[in-house]
C-alpha cells in the first residue's frame, strides 16, 4: 500500500512533471534540490551542472582536473556537513549515491561497473557548429532520523562549499505539505 507521501507525489507528479519540463534548463550557477521526507527517512536528490561545482563540465583533462574530481566527491560523500537536518531530529547519513554521464564512477566513489553489465555507450562527437553538451552531477543522499517528529528543516551548506552556487530550487514533499524556496547564499534554510 502507497503511504501518503507517495500518492500525494504522485498526484503532483503530472503538475511538477509539466512545470518542471517547461523551466528546466541547464543554468551555471544553479542546482535543483528535492527533499522527501517520509517517516523516518530523509531523501535529498541534488541535480546540478557540473561547471558549478568544478568549473568545467566534460571528463576532467590531466592531474589537477582529476583532483578536483576526487575533491569533489570527497565533500560530497560528507553530506552530513552540507545538509544539516533539525538537530534534535537525530539524522544519521546511510547511503549516498553520485552520478554523472562524464564521470568515471570511481572517481565519483562509487562501485566500477560490473565487467558482465553492457559497456556504457561511447560519447557522441559533437556535430560541426552543434553547441558543447552540458553534463550534470546527479546526487542522492540518504539521511535516517531517530526522532522523524523533530524533523522540522533543513540547512544548506551547499554554496560554502561550492561558490559557483548563486541559487538552489528547491522542492519540499512531507507527509503534511508540499513547498518549493530558493536558496542563496544569503538565505541557506529550508524549514517545513
Amino acid at each position: 500500500m502507497l503511504s501518503r507521501t507517495l500518492l500525494a507525489f504522485a498526484a503532483a507528479l503530472p503538475i511538477v512533471s509539466a512545470v518542471a519540463h517547461a523551466e528546466k534548463a541547464h543554468v551555471h550557477g544553479v542546482a535543483e534540490l528535492n527533499v522527501d521526507v517520509d517517516k523516518d527517512t530523509l531523501r535529498i536528490a541534488l541535480e546540478s551542472p557540473l561547471d558549478s561545482l568544478l568549473g568545467f563540465e566534460r571528463a576532467p583533462k590531466g592531474d589537477k582536473e582529476l583532483d578536483k574530481v576526487r575533491r569533489l566527491a570527497s565533500q560530497l560523500r560528507q553530506a552530513d556537513k552540507l545538509f544539516v537536518p533539525t538537530p534534535g531530529a537525530g539524522c544519521k547519513l546511510e547511503k549516498i549515491k553520485l552520478e554523472s554521464a562524464v564521470l568515471d564512477p570511481v572517481l565519483l566513489g562509487e562501485a566500477p561497473v560490473a565487467a558482465a553489465s553492457p559497456a556504457p555507450a561511447p560519447a557522441r562527437a559533437p556535430q560541426p557548429g552543434a553547441k558543447p553538451a552540458h553534463a550534470e552531477l546527479d546526487a542522492e543522499f540518504v539521511f535516517r532520523c531517530a526522532q522523524p517528529a523533530a524533523l522540522q528543516g533543513l540547512e544548506v551548506k551547499l554554496f560554502d562549499a561550492f561558490p559557483g552556487y548563486r541559487q538552489i530550487r528547491a522542492q519540499v514533499l512531507t507527509v503534511k505539505r508540499q513547498s518549493a524556496a530558493t536558496l542563496s547564499p544569503k538565505a541557506k534554510a529550508l524549514h517545513w
